[in-house]
C-alpha cells in the first residue's frame, strides 16, 4: 500500500505582517520628526529685514535656536525659558560637543526687541565658549 502524502502548495505566499509595521514605524519617526522641526519656529516672531541676507546652505544638528520676543522672553525649541536656564543649556551644548567648529547659536529676535534683551545671550554665549552666533533675518525686498 502507498503511504499518504499530503500535497503542498507551491504557490507563494507574501508576509505583509512585517512591511505593515515597518510602515507604522515610519509614519511614527516622520510624525516625532515633523513636530521637533515645528517647534522651532512656533513662537511667531517678525524678523527683522537685512540687505545682505543669505539663504542658508547647510543645516547643522548642533545648532541652538533662541528666540527672543519683544517683551524679553526667551524660548529654546518651543518651550519658554529663564535667563538661567538658558546660560546653562548653552554651558551644557559646550560640555557635549567634542569640536568647537561645530557649535552655533542662532539668535530669531523680534525686529521691536531692545538690544537689552539680546546682549545676556551673547554674554551666555562669550561665557560657554561659543563664537557661532548668528542672527535670523529677512532679505530686504526690493
Amino acid at each position: 500500500m502507498k503511504p499518504a502524502v499530503a500535497t503542498r502548495s507551491r504557490t507563494l505566499r507574501f508576509a505583509i505582517t512585517p512591511m505593515i509595521d515597518i510602515v507604522f514605524l515610519l509614519i511614527i519617526f516622520f510624525l516625532v520628526a515633523t513636530h521637533f522641526v515645528k517647534s522651532e519656529t512656533q513662537t511667531p516672531v517678525e524678523l527683522p529685514e537685512a540687505s545682505l541676507a543669505t539663504l542658508e546652505e547647510e543645516v547643522r544638528p548642533q545648532r541652538v535656536i533662541v528666540t527672543v520676543s519683544p517683551v524679553g522672553e526667551y524660548s529654546i525649541a518651543g518651550r519658554v525659558v529663564t535667563r538661567a536656564e538658558l546660560e546653562a543649556i548653552l554651558q551644557h551644548a559646550e560640555a557635549r560637543e567634542t569640536h568647537a567648529k561645530e557649535r552655533e547659536v542662532r539668535i530669531r529676535g523680534d525686529r521691536a526687541t531692545p538690544y537689552e534683551f539680546v546682549k545676556p545671550i551673547l554674554l551666555a554665549c562669550a561665557r560657554a565658549g561659543i563664537r557661532d552666533v548668528s542672527f535670523s533675518v529677512m532679505p530686504t525686498s526690493q
